[in-house]
């Protein structure tokens, strides 16, 4: 991750009217649904496996495995493109929570997309161009924001291929799939815009892809992503492809994102509780193996990273356990530190519920949008007479 190219926004302001909003939303609706319906398809028939003569194994990595399907073997109705893009698919399960993973996902704003990436390193500019759906407190992982990024390609820095961008919806979100169960979805689909032109040293690629997750165990959820990219370019195919193909691996980070964004929060927290009341005096003694702490010094209280930064109690070197954690200052320039924590915090605030913790940063951060009081804007969902819990983008005004 580059931190200058997140700063300027490339392009001028969308200004998108209702209409277009109105648009976008049936669009992203649309995409969910159809996804949702192939989604259904495969719950189905997964006993059955995979298809070694439809698909190719492309890459593995912690229980997830990314297969492309071999090209001239989709029936008619399963095609997505004719112009023979090849269709990336992955499933598997990984651990974790999905509100966890949820809070780490969702990036309504540049702030949020800049921590996310320095977290999980999907892509290595971005910019959020427009705000259709914004998370509220009624559903604070529900989001439709239309974004710019650029993805580095190997050998991009000798000036023998050129970077590619996209200007894409971004949408995420919970709907109720089958008995009530929750369905989270992350879909991340191509459009363009008058005002969003091809950039200088890049070639501008298309895509579609569709993601959902679902808890399956206590701390176990399952993926099903499905994506087609043209990067533009037969050349690059060959690389472009299943570097793109490794964006489903990301998914492997953004609950372990989820957790440092509640420790990132937390840390706030405290930080502020201390300027107001000042930090407790502590024991000099380990608080969680009672050993004693030796060699601290006059003044470092709050500084050594001997101590606690949630509950400013003493850890010794065995004990303690270090995170880097990123922040974002109002200039929107990233930092990550290394902080301390013992056992205890680390435990509690990592299993915190990350619904309660988005909906008290919203609070605290004055950015509110309760979605409910007079309008609702976004997704809602309503049962079909199959028992499957559809999404709809809807605006009521």
């Amino acid at each position: 991750m580059v931190k200058g190219r997140f700063i300027v926004n490339p392009f001028m302001e969308l200004a998108l009217t209702e209409n277009d909003h109105s648009q976008l939303k049936e669009l992203a609706n649309s995409l969910i649904m159809s996804n949702l319906e192939k989604y259904t398809m495969y719950q189905d028939e997964k006993r059955k496996g995979v298809d070694p003569k439809r698909w190719k194994l492309c890459k593995q990595r912690q229980g997830i495995k990314m297969y492309v399907e071999r090209h001239g073997t989709a029936s008619s109705g399963e095609k997505i493109t004719g112009n023979g893009l090849p269709l990336i698919w992955g499933i598997g399960n990984k651990e974790g929570k999905l509100d966890d993973l949820m809070y780490g996902l969702v990036s309504p704003t540049l702030e949020a997309m800049r921590v996310k990436a320095s977290y999980v390193d999907d892509f290595s500019g971005a910019a959020v161009l427009d705000s259709i759906v914004e998370p509220s407190l009624e559903e604070p992982f529900q989001a439709l924001i239309v974004k710019w990024m650029e993805v580095d390609i190997p050998f991009a820095s000798t000036n023998l291929v050129k970077n590619r961008d996209y200007v894409y919806i971004d949408a995420t979100g919970i709907i109720q799939w089958r008995n009530g169960e929750r369905l989270a979805y992350h879909l991340m689909h191509s459009v363009n815009f008058p005002k969003t032109p091809d950039l200088p040293n890049r070639i501008r690629g298309n895509m579609s892809a569709m993601a959902f997750w679902r808890q399956v165990g206590p701390n176990t959820m399952e993926l099903f992503g499905t994506a087609v990219m043209d990067p533009g370019g037969d050349m690059i195919k060959m690389i472009a492809v299943p570097n793109m193909a490794g964006v489903f691996f990301c998914t492997l980070k953004y609950a372990y994102c989820g957790q440092m964004k509640k420790l990132a929060f937390m840390l706030d927290k405290k930080y502020a509780e201390s300027k107001l009341h000042g930090a407790p005096n502590k024991k000099n003694i380990c608080v969680t193996c009672s050993a004693p702490i030796t060699g601290r010094r006059l003044g470092d209280f709050g500084k050594s990273n001997h101590t606690c930064k949630l509950c400013f109690g003493f850890v010794c070197h065995a004990c303690k356990i270090i995170r880097k954690i990123s922040f974002v200052d109002p200039d929107l320039l990233l930092s990550q530190r290394k902080v301390t924590f013992c056992t205890s915090c680390i435990s509690e605030v990592t299993s915190m519920s990350s619904v309660d913790v988005a909906r008290a940063q919203m609070l605290a951060s004055g950015k509110v949008y309760p979605g409910h009081a007079h309008h609702h804007s976004g997704m809602q969902s309503s049962v079909s007479s199959d028992g499957i819990s559809t999404a709809s983008l809807v605006s009521d005004y």
